[in-house]
């Protein structure tokens, strides 16, 4: 919550919004609260921008570790936009819209959400491209004994198969055979 105060109140009518304190384990950034039955959850916003600048980070006190983690944790919570994570080899990584928004994420984990110094990595942008409409022209190629000739061209995805994708009913880490028979139909 960013709002200069907070206030006390004892219900809050159907379809406002509003900030609750100590529910922080329950939910990490937005949910639906209710006690009526037939309620229906409101929908997660959906943002324009994604995080596409990524910085390591990591304590420069070992000891210092649980609170990283912990302001981790607050920082995913008090921006929609930040992605935080743990890779593989043990990363932690802070991912932001831009390099100015995750520079103020970082000096606001390190100042007030882990109130520890960090160590702060290189700036790294994912490079992604799209296609908004059908390409003016076919691309060719050959094989190497000039004896087959492949056409293509490059069309923006149906509203329904990125729909599919962002629901994670299609992805890349599924079986081939399966994600063959679901595109096909």
């Amino acid at each position: 919550m960013m709002g200069a105060k907070a206030e006390l109140v004892h219900d809050v009518p159907c379809g406002n919004t509003v900030g609750i304190d100590g529910i922080d384990k329950y939910l990490s950034k937005q949910g639906t609260i209710t006690d009526h039955e037939e309620a229906h959850a409101i929908k997660v916003m959906k943002y324009s921008v994604s995080p596409v600048v990524r910085v390591s980070v990591a304590p420069k006190i070992s000891a210092d570790l649980p609170k990283l983690l912990k302001g981790l944790r607050t920082l995913s919570q008090s921006d929609p936009l930040v992605v935080t994570q743990i890779t593989e080899n043990g990363e932690y990584i802070v991912a932001g819209s831009g390099e100015l928004h995750v520079d103020i994420c970082l000096t606001n984990l390190e100042n007030d959400f882990a109130s520890c110094p960090i160590k702060r990595g290189v700036p790294v942008v994912s490079y992604k491209e799209t296609v908004t409409e059908e390409s003016s022209q076919k691309c060719l190629a050959k094989s190497t004994n000039k004896l087959n000739r492949i056409y293509g061209f490059a069309e923006p995805l149906g509203q329904e198969l990125v729909d599919e994708i962002e629901k994670g009913n299609i992805s890349s880490t599924q079986d081939v055979k399966a994600r063959a028979h679901l595109l096909t139909e």
